[in-house]
């Protein structure tokens, strides 16, 4: 195949994110766009420059043979029926992110995932971002040693201070318990659990504590703790709000910071979705010594690497980052965390262990 033929599925706030890296890539062609309002396709058409086939039935993309995969930014509780129907009528298929809302859905999308020839993926930007890539790059090039702690803390801002243009029905059925599984530790906490995973590997036992506000995707403030699989290593995690204080940013009013700890160092990566820290985005502690990476920390570039990884994946026919054993395996992490603030209990993962 010398060029992916792509439809866009969901055109609503995040694919002012998703698509500009398949906007760019030289062997992607967006054919197509589908959602239920036909203005928001043909107005995101218009300002993305391209003259896409405009659907508003996910139907009408499955029997359309000119399409070759699916990019599929639709709400999470129709992520399994849509990936299911979508690879079963030979299209390959990347969805946002979270994989699904239940370890049986998880389970059906899996056996279809198995037996077709066909790329499946969950886009996960996160896995791409620079400063994280770095990080994963010291860490396995051994510059702090093995890891035994890795450190996530999120500040969450008012939702009135989002630069990115969002629909109005971006939030109601993520505040819709019977369609959305959790709250931000579910949402955005994917995020986090998937780039823990990938520098420090399986977590085999989650504890936490979950806090439940009026506003159901609130989950602030909250913390968890988990143990990864047969290493001497935790990952810590916390939840905060500061809806009064100002957090810069370009996309969405939220601060990460991200600690490695290891016997020879620490690593620092400082920011992702906001710029809070006059400081670089990568930074190795070695006790006597710091070094500064000034890697590209602008997020919109962990979309774009997002987006050519899956093209990319088609072209090569190579098996993705996010594949479908990777996308369960953070699915119960995320779920997990819950589980466990609820029954106040630890829960140990078992999917594919």
């Amino acid at each position: 195949m010398d060029k992916v033929k792509l439809a866009i599925v969901g055109c609503g706030a995040i694919s002012n994110l998703n698509v500009p890296g398949y906007l760019e890539h030289s062997k992607c062609e967006i054919v197509a766009l589908c959602d239920p309002v036909p203005e928001r396709a043909t107005s995101k058409a218009k300002e993305w420059g391209i003259n896409p086939d405009i659907f508003t039935e996910y139907g009408d993309i499955l029997s359309n043979k000119n399409i070759d995969a699916i990019e599929l930014l639709t709400p999470t509780y129709l992520h399994a029926e849509q990936i299911i129907s979508g690879l079963e009528a030979g299209k390959h298929i990347s969805c946002q992110k979270p994989l699904a809302t239940s370890m049986k859905e998880a389970a059906e999308i899996r056996g279809i995932v198995q037996k077709s020839n066909h790329i499946f993926r969950v886009t996960e930007n996160f896995l791409y971002y620079p400063p994280i890539l770095k990080a994963k790059q010291l860490i396995d090039s051994g510059e702090i040693g093995s890891p035994s702690l890795v450190r996530i803390r999120t500040i969450r801002g008012g939702i009135d201070k989002v630069r990115v243009p969002v629909e109005s029905d971006t939030y109601a059925w993520r505040r819709d318990p019977k369609l959305n599984p959790g709250g931000m530790l579910y949402d955005d906490g994917w995020h986090k659990y998937a780039t823990a995973i990938s520098w420090v590997g399986n977590i085999e036992k989650v504890t936490s504590i979950v806090t439940h506000n009026d506003d159901y995707i609130d989950n602030t403030p909250s913390a968890a703790v988990m143990k990864v699989r047969d290493k001497d290593c935790l990952v810590t995690m916390d939840y905060s709000s500061a809806r009064e204080m100002p957090i810069r940013t370009k996309y969405y009013p939220a601060d990460e910071f991200f600690e490695i700890v290891g016997p020879k160092g620490t690593i620092w990566v400082t920011r992702c979705t906001g710029e809070f820290l006059d400081m670089a985005p990568v930074i190795l502690i070695k006790g006597d010594h710091t070094i500064t990476y000034d890697v590209p920390s602008d997020w919109i570039h962990s979309f774009k690497g997002a987006a050519a990884s899956f093209i990319d994946s088609i072209i090569d026919e190579k098996t993705p980052d996010m594949d479908i054993d990777f996308s369960t395996r953070v699915l119960e992490v995320a779920l997990s965390v819950y589980e466990s603030s609820e029954s106040e209990k630890t829960i140990y993962t078992n999917a594919l262990s």
